[in-house]
């Protein structure tokens, strides 16, 4: 089969990837707590290279795209002020942590409530993690005030009934994300507590997505048209490769 097949089809399946990613990040631009991913691609040269005075010219044209991982971008958001007693945006380092069917899982996003049941959750209902468990604003109601410290301290009527318990996994966080601005922890990879007086928050606020619309649009554009060139590339290449077939079949 031509080389070039095999070059233009990885180089096609990787502008394929990058447009997912892409959309995907520009999708969740106002989902709170949201970590942008970024691909990262490593090129090689084809195994099978020609024989002849053409080898070293062939080894160095003709390649492609190997392995496409995905980097998770875990700078921090921008924070807005929401007013909301129970929003709250980490300064730094560290994740809440959230209860969820699937064991512990890691957020950013701070954009909490009350449940039927008087519990701080997530916007997906996962019940947040104190230092003692599950914090419960069972005492709220009618005049009641909750709030949020900028040390994590959760009071109702200025009574404490709870910490947020913030984790980190330190500067590279090895987090497999799950949707809903949720991350599990990769196997063998364990949360360390970040120390009280380290604690850094912001109350009555989020941290925001730590994606740019507009540069995530202009990406998008970008990707799109690098993609649709490698499909028209492959659709000349076919169209030569037939045009050659018949004309081969004429010469006899």
């Amino acid at each position: 089969m031509n080389r070039s097949i095999y070059t233009m089809t990885s180089g096609g399946l990787a502008a394929l990837a990058r447009l997912e990613q892409v959309a995907q990040n520009v999708a969740n631009v106002n989902t709170a707590g949201y970590k942008a991913g970024r691909l990262v691609f490593r090129v090689r040269p084809l195994d099978e290279t020609a024989a002849g005075p053409t080898a070293a010219a062939f080894a160095g044209t003709a390649a492609q795209v190997a392995e496409v991982e995905t980097i998770r971008d875990f700078a921090t958001g921008p924070i807005r002020t929401t007013g909301n007693p129970l929003d709250v945006a980490i300064e730094g380092d560290g994740f809440f942590v959230v209860q969820t069917p699937r064991g512990e899982r890691y957020t950013r996003q701070g954009t909490f409530s009350m449940d039927a049941e008087g519990y701080l959750v997530t916007p997906a209902g996962h019940r947040v993690q104190g230092d003692g468990g599950e914090i419960n604003l069972r005492g709220t109601g009618t005049g009641s005030v909750p709030a949020i410290g900028d040390d994590g301290t959760v009071t109702v009527d200025r009574s404490e009934v709870g910490r947020l318990r913030i984790v980190s996994f330190g500067e590279k966080p090895a987090l497999v994300p799950e949707g809903n601005a949720l991350f599990a922890a990769a196997p063998g990879t364990f949360p360390t507590p970040v120390e009280q007086s380290k604690v850094r928050l912001a109350p009555e606020a989020y941290e925001s997505a730590n994606v740019d619309a507009v540069a995530g649009m202009i990406e998008l554009v970008d990707v799109t048209r690098g993609f649709e060139t490698y499909m028209n590339a492959m659709r000349r290449l076919d169209e030569i490769v037939q045009r050659a077939i018949d004309d081969i079949g004429r010469v006899g």
